[in-house]
């Protein structure tokens, strides 16, 4: 199966998974820092795929979009750091995430944050 390699994404990106709810909110991971991915700044209403979300089902603004590599796989609700050490750096939620693994096409995810 043909996958899309690293060297194929130019930017870096940190990771917070999130692990599940519990009584006092939501917990994640430790942050998966340097990982490679594609990166645009852009507005799309996108459904809100995250199932504790106030919004959930609904459409909601997304500011962000990002390709990563299917090992780097996130659900939604979990924390993605874009544009780190710049003026543009920001903490932003998955909203809702894509899976991407056809034969013979590079396998990606999609995430829009």
């Amino acid at each position: 199966m043909a996958r899309l390699r690293a060297k194929h994404l130019p930017h870096r990106i940190i990771i917070t998974r999130l692990t599940g709810e519990g009584a006092e909110g939501a917990t994640w991971a430790a942050p998966v820092t340097d990982r490679p991915s594609y990166v645009e700044q852009k507005a799309k209403l996108v459904i809100d795929r995250r199932s504790t979300s106030p919004t959930a089902g609904q459409e909601v603004m997304s500011s962000a979009f990002v390709v990563i590599l299917t090992d780097d796989d996130v659900l939604p609700g979990s924390l993605v750091t874009v544009w780190e050490g710049t003026p543009r750096e920001s903490e932003l939620t998955v909203i809702t995430s894509s899976f991407f693994s056809y034969p013979r096409t590079p396998g990606h995810v999609e995430l829009w944050l």
